[in-house]
């Protein structure tokens, strides 16, 4: 009687599917909509607000991407940061999150952004890593745009 009423106490644990990393990669072209509102002060920090960009994301995240962003520049060293909001979209779903760069010689980023998913994508989350150049700064005379390559994972809590 004793064994039975230690069997009956023993703990239940449950069998979950474990979390996969997908690795992902691949680049983006933007075309900027909206420069936004800019302010420069009388010591060069150029502040901008609601700049809008958006276009192809190729690679093992494809679709359409569009980024909201604000930035400080400081024009006399071509030094700065910004950071805004992200939507990458596509048949399945979208992930939408946050990022934040650092600009160095006007037209060149580096950065992070993490977004969560919707549809299919439902649950996961996108870590991403950035480099490119803005290329509506720095006086650059060609197509106005940023473009990037970017690398990161896909973590899903659905073991797919």
């Amino acid at each position: 009687m004793a064994l039975l009423a230690m069997s009956a106490m023993a703990v239940i644990v449950p069998v979950m599917a474990s979390a996969t990393r997908t690795t992902v990669a691949g680049n983006a072209t933007l075309s900027v909509t909206s420069i936004g509102d800019i302010h420069i002060t009388k010591s060069g920090i150029l502040h901008q607000a609601g700049a809008e960009a958006s276009g192809p994301i190729t690679g093992d995240l494809s679709g359409e991407m569009q980024i909201e962003l604000g930035a400080y520049l400081n024009t006399n060293t071509g030094e700065g940061v910004a950071w805004g909001t992200f939507v990458i979209t596509n048949a399945q779903g979208t992930f939408e999150g946050m990022f934040r760069v650092k600009d160095t010689n006007f037209i060149h980023f580096t950065g992070t952004g993490e977004g969560h998913g919707t549809g299919a994508y439902e649950g996961m989350m996108v870590q991403l890593s950035f480099q490119g150049e803005d290329l509506y700064r720095g006086g650059y005379t060609g197509p106005n745009g940023l473009t990037m390559t970017y690398s990161g994972r896909i973590l899903s809590p659905k073991g797919i």
